[in-house]
């Protein structure tokens, strides 16, 4: 409390400047003969008695500059008052518990005091069952009495010189978990006149170059989760095992690879752990099945490999048959863990060293083998890499390495089929891209040689998003060149609809294209739209809110349930070109195509025919009002340049189609599109 307070004085100051004005002013001042004087005389005094007793001065630190552009609260809540000791025991606490989970003693050492501090990990390193001293002469009764000495000397000599010094202390009888000894290693800590004043420092386990070797050893060869080798350890070993048995006519060797059928499934039915628990069961049983001499390694999240050495390919009963045959017995055989009975299937694939050149060709043909077994109706059993199998596997993987180069090298190429309407003179109103390969070795390749082995291994997802990008370029030239109402489809996977980024590529890409939403459509088949309805009906939903146009192919062929098109923005159906071919001579395939030209009605949807090919059929949907036709009756795909040419004849109904009614121009039609 302040002695003297300015406000309560000034304020006496103004009362006391009130009494004298009241008593001297009118003895000063004659009023009686102007009272209109009297009023500012009362008002002032008035004025001085309110200022004196109401007014708040402002406080020193309310004297600064304060800003009137910011809305101050009339209350402001004050910080809770922190606990400081509380939140130094609490670190106090963390430290601690960092200390004690590490695999390293921590120590301190005071150097005023004389008293050592030593984690809980120190003592169970030197092997002591209860807590030690605080001081460096805990270590005298656990070391070598030489290595004690030693110890004292390098302590000694940091404490004088300052620095870090380190020693290994040999343990006087192995104490702890097997260890000869320890590296004790510590840092001076100095004050402003560079006296020690504390020593900081570690103990650790110490291995010798033996046992760091086998350490380092496991690190690179041995699988961590089941102990047996690893894929770096399998390559290595096969590739030397191929060298030696080259050299060697009379030796022979198999490589089999063993697959777990469905392992994720495993994992999401159960959990992580218990899936590491079967790998660990499955190594085990191969381990335990195999000789000394064979080579058993992990190289894949569920793929182990063995090397059996010196097979006999002689007698299918007692040679290599039977015993893969006893492997594969032994592996799927039922596994009981956590009071389950779990019974897995194993796919495998058995190599034989004469059958392969070399190491990549051995694993090329065993996980082409194994891919196609485990899409078949024969997942769970054996197969051996014939020379036939083989060659086909040679010819996958070369396939798969060609579209990755087509890929990185752009050598795709799209065509453009038009789709007109019937309805307007048959004025084209858009095209479907479609893809092409044009090889450098084979020249074009046909999309059902490469779109199956691309949606298998996942080269889809860049080669769609390639198709997407192209596709967008030409039709945004197109536009330029005045055609802006063509639009151009384009078909999307089942793999890149489901991605998470999907709306987002399709909106950079339409960014840097610089193309009109409106001018694209995408196609997804039934099954992509049926198979997750919620996740595709808000993917949907982001693209029709975009401008684009939704279309399904091939609707019909998933013979799934229609309650679909009322919840998904669909704007097209695409009636499949099986559902066509013989709708002049198949009552029931007319009536299917009748059925799909109502729905398409009654839910207010574009319909488009695909694979129109003859007048019969066009006259069939001219009927039934399918207006708008894609199909070799009108125009086979087309190149960028002839599609150009196409929309100078036909954009926006200049003039009719001439249907290629010529049986020479039909059947030259039915090769190309073959």
């Amino acid at each position: 409390m302040k002695l003297f307070d300015e406000n309560i004085i000034l304020r006496f100051a103004l009362l006391f400047a009130c009494v004298l004005f009241a008593a001297f002013i009118p003895g000063i001042l004659d009023f009686t003969d102007n009272y209109l004087m009297l009023v500012p005389y009362v008002l002032a005094i008035v004025f001085l008695a309110y200022v004196s007793i109401f007014y708040r001065f402002p406080t020193a630190l309310n004297r600064k500059k304060i800003r009137n552009d910011i809305e101050i609260p009339s209350s402001v809540e004050t910080e809770p008052v922190r606990d400081f000791e509380k939140d130094l025991h609490e670190q106090d606490e963390i430290f601690q518990m960092m200390i004690d989970v590490s695999q390293d003693g921590f120590w301190t050492y005071s150097v005023p005091t004389g008293k050592v501090y030593w984690s809980n990990r120190v003592a169970k390193l030197l092997g002591a069952k209860g807590g030690l001293e605080d001081s460096f002469y805990a270590l005298k009764s656990y070391i070598m009495e030489k290595d004690w000495t030693e110890f004292k000397s390098v302590l000694s000599k940091a404490l004088a010189e300052g620095g870090n010094f380190s020693c290994t202390l040999r343990l006087s009888s192995r104490r702890a978990n097997g260890y000869d000894q320890v590296v004790i290693a510590g840092r001076t800590q100095v004050d402003a006149e560079n006296r020690p004043v504390r020593v900081i420092g570690f103990i650790s386990t110490a291995m010798d170059s033996k046992a760091v070797e086998r350490q380092n050893y496991f690190y690179v060869y041995q699988d961590a989760l089941t102990g047996v080798y690893n894929r770096k350890f399998f390559l290595e070993k096969l590739k030397a095992d191929m060298e030696a048995a080259s050299l060697r006519h009379d030796s022979t060797l198999a490589v089999v690879l063993l697959d777990i059928d469905s392992f994720g499934s495993i994992n999401a039915s159960y959990s992580m752990n218990f899936g590491d628990n079967v790998l660990r069961i499955v190594s085990e049983r191969i381990k335990a099945f195999c000789k000394e001499e064979d080579t058993v390694a992990r190289i894949g999240p569920d793929v182990f490999a063995v090397i059996l050495h010196d097979v006999d390919l002689s007698d299918k009963e007692t040679g290599l048959l039977s015993t893969v045959k006893q492997l594969h017995n032994k592996v799927k055989s039922p596994i009981q863990l956590d009071g389950r009975d779990l019974f897995i299937s194993i796919s495998m694939a058995v190599v034989v060293n004469t059958d392969a050149d070399c190491v990549e060709d051995i694993l090329a043909s065993a996980n082409a083998v194994l891919r196609n077994l485990k899409k078949s109706v024969n997942h769970g059993s054996i197969q051996f890499v014939t020379g036939g199998i083989r060659e086909k596997a040679m010819k996958l993987y070369s396939l798969e390495y060609e579209i990755r180069r087509a890929i990185q090298f752009q050598e795709f190429v799209l065509m453009y089929q038009p789709i007109v309407d019937i309805g307007a003179d048959n004025a084209i109103v858009g095209f479907e891209a479609l893809v092409r390969w044009n090889n450098s070795k084979q020249g074009i390749v046909s999309p059902a040689e490469f779109i199956p082995l691309a949606e298998e291994t996942g080269l889809i997802v860049p080669m769609g998003a390639l198709i997407l990008r192209m596709a967008c370029e030409q039709t945004k030239k197109w536009v330029d060149m005045g055609y802006e109402n063509i639009r151009v489809a384009v078909n999307f996977s089942a793999r890149q609809f489901s991605m998470e980024s999907m709306v987002d590529d399709v909106k950079k890409i339409l960014a840097e294209t610089h193309l009109n939403p409106r001018n694209l459509k995408l196609e997804i088949t039934e099954y992509t739209a049926t198979c997750e309805v919620e996740k595709a009906a808000d993917i949907m939903r982001s693209l029709s809110n975009m401008g684009l146009q939704i279309s399904i192919d091939d609707f019909g062929t998933g013979y799934s349930s229609l309650s679909y098109l009322k919840h998904l923005p669909v704007h097209t159906l695409k009636m499949d070109k099986s559902f066509i071919d013989h709708v002049a001579d198949d009552e029931e395939d007319a009536a299917f195509a009748k059925m799909v030209i109502g729905i398409a009605k009654s839910l207010n949807l574009s319909i488009i025919a695909e694979g129109v090919e003859t007048v019969e059929q066009l006259e069939f949907l001219r009927r039934e009002g399918c207006r708008q036709i894609q199909g070799f009756y009108f125009s086979e795909p087309l190149s960028p340049e002839d599609a150009l040419d196409y929309m100078k004849l036909h954009y926006a109904g200049d003039s009719a189609v001439a249907p290629a009614a010529d049986a020479a121009e039909r059947e030259l039609a039915q090769v190309v599109r073959a």
